[in-house]
Order: structure tokens, then sequence, then C-alpha cells
């Protein structure tokens, strides 16, 4: 018989996103109920879990019996108050729509408790905006995941217009209980911080396609092989230190003025769109997908993350590990 404790917690959407943080969430004890207005992808939800799982205990990250147990935890429902009465934790990932959060964060807070966390998972907009219509808004919190979400370490923490200290503080100790590496965003800005990040580099990449300066394949191995790689130990402003800031200086005076600084999206990209070119889910984008299965490109990618993930598990738990500065030290 379990002895695990009652711990209800919520995930509003079983998208892409949605399972991944459902999976995170029942790496606790307790329970966690995943909820959406259609069976089907409450169904497919499930399946994808249960693969993301069998890779976790292929790459040694977890073992046959945890993976029974988290999923064990995972309860699906189409009805939305017995998603969240009970719960103390809610994570809205629905889609990236204003009015649909502002409604669905209304609706629950009428239903759970006054000290209940809602936290959206949502990339850009900002916290106020879907907490305006939410009584006791400062119990509302950004908890932005990058996909897969139950693969990639980091969560954003970001505090909106009325987000107490208590709320950040409770959200950043969940995640870190459930194993992911949180930041603290502080100021409630579109984007959080790392997609902005993603903002300027794609921004730029999708500039230098549309100049013919290079394909978007020379583009992408210049990243994965060059400023993508090193970031794994060295930051971009930790890098700057490391280099000099009087040589990022003297670079940034040449450079900077001659940088992408588009305000809207690239025509390019407008371009592919009129034509249908959506990327992978239509067969083309930057890349020719023609014959590819969408389930399968991102199952060998995320197999290829993992791979990756477990390295770096298995360095941090033997003699040595990596500290705070990419420097690799004695444990």
């Amino acid at each position: 018989m379990s002895t695990e404790p009652i711990i209800h917690r919520a995930v509003i959407g079983a998208g892409l996103m949605g399972h991944g943080i459902a999976q995170v969430l029942a790496t606790v004890p307790g329970t966690v109920w995943l909820y959406d207005i259609s069976v089907s992808a409450l169904d497919e939800a499930l399946t994808r879990i249960d693969n993301a799982l069998t890779m976790l205990v292929r790459h040694g990250l977890t073992d046959e019996s945890n993976s029974n147990d988290i999923l064990g935890r995972i309860n699906v429902t189409t009805d939305l108050a017995t998603a969240v009465e009970e719960a103390i934790f809610v994570v809205e990932a629905v889609p990236e729509n204003l009015e649909l959060k502002q409604s669905i964060f209304s609706d629950i807070g009428k239903i759970v408790n006054a000290d209940t966390v809602l936290a959206t998972n949502s990339s850009s907009f900002q916290i106020g905006q879907i907490a305006s219509l939410v009584e006791n808004a400062e119990r509302v919190v950004g908890s932005h995941f990058f996909l897969p979400a139950q693969i990639i370490p980091l969560v954003e923490v970001s505090r909106g217009s009325f987000t107490s200290e208590e709320t950040m503080i409770r959200t950043v100790e969940l995640w870190k209980s459930c194993g992911k590496e949180p930041i603290r965003v502080e100021r409630d800005i579109p984007g959080y911080v790392a997609n902005r990040l993603q903002a300027a580099l794609t921004r730029e990449a999708v500039s230098l396609v549309a100049r013919g300066v290079a394909s978007a394949e020379d583009i992408d191995t210049a990243v994965r092989r060059s400023i993508g790689l090193r970031s794994v130990v060295s930051g971009p402003l930790e890098q700057r230190d490391i280099a000099g800031l009087d040589l990022h200086v003297d670079i940034s005076r040449q450079l900077w003025p001659d940088l992408d600084q588009s305000q809207e999206p690239h025509q390019y990209v407008l371009n592919k769109l009129k034509e249908g070119d959506l990327g992978l889910k239509t067969g083309c984008g930057f890349y020719d997908w023609t014959g590819k299965d969408p389930e399968v490109v991102r199952s060998t990618k995320n197999d290829v993350l993992l791979s990756l993930v477990s390295y770096l598990a298995r360095l941090t738990s033997a003699s040595l590990k990596i500290n705070s500065g990419g420097e690799i030290i004695d444990k």
C-alpha cells in the first residue's frame, strides 16, 4: 500500500508542453491531474509520457520502478473542476492565446483555494495580462519550460505585476524538487529571458538567410559547432568576461550597427507562410521535411538531447562535477 502524501497538482492542456510538464510534476510524490477538453489529446499525452519515460530508462536517467511510479501518479480528465479543485499548484499550458488564457485563469481562480499557486507556461504574454481577471493575483506566476519540457533542465520562474515573494519561492522550490533548474525573472517582460535571447539570435539568422549570406543548413551548423557547443560551459556574459570587455566594446562598435533590427517578423518568413510552408508539420520550411514523420523527427532529436543530459548527469554524480562557472572541479 502506498504511503505517498496526497498532494494534488494540475496541468491545464495536454499538448506538446502540457504532457511534459505533467511528467515533470509526477517525479515527486502526490497526484497530478492532466486536463484537456479532448479525450484523444489526453490519450495521446499518456502515450507520449510513456514513450518519454522509456527513453529516460534507456539513457539511465531513471529506472523501471520509478518510471512506473511517475506514470501511476498521473490522472487525466476533461472536467476542469476535477483537475484543480484540490490542487495546491496549477500550471496552464494551453495555446498562446491571451483571451483563452485569461478565461481559463478566471475559471480556475473561482474553483481553487485562495493560496493555490497559478502558474502560466506562456512564452510571450506578460504575467500581469494573464492574471488581470484573477482574484488574489499575487499567487499568479510565470513558469516557462522549453520543449521538450521533460528533458530541458531550465524553468523560468517569472514575477508578474502582483506576484508575491512567497509565490516565487514556492514555485522555485517545487521545480527544484522535481529535478529542474529554475531561474528567477524579476521583471514582467514578454518572452522572459531565454526566449528573448533566442529571438535575438533567430532574427539575425533569418536575416542572414534572406540576404543570401549563407544557407539555413550552414547557419545552423555555425551555431551548433561554435557558440551552441561553448554555451554548455560558458554563457554569453561569462564568455565576454573571459575574452575581455574591452574586446567586447571594440567588436560591438563595429558589428552592432550592421545587425538586423527588424521590428516585425521578416518578410522572408511571411512569404513562406503565404505559401503554406510552416516547417516540419507541413513538410517544408527553412528545410525540406518531405516524407518525414514529425514524431520520429522529434523523438530522434530528444534521444540526442537525452544522451547529452545523461552524460552531464554522470559527470556530476561521479568524482568530478561542473560548478556554476562551467569549470570541472573535484566533488
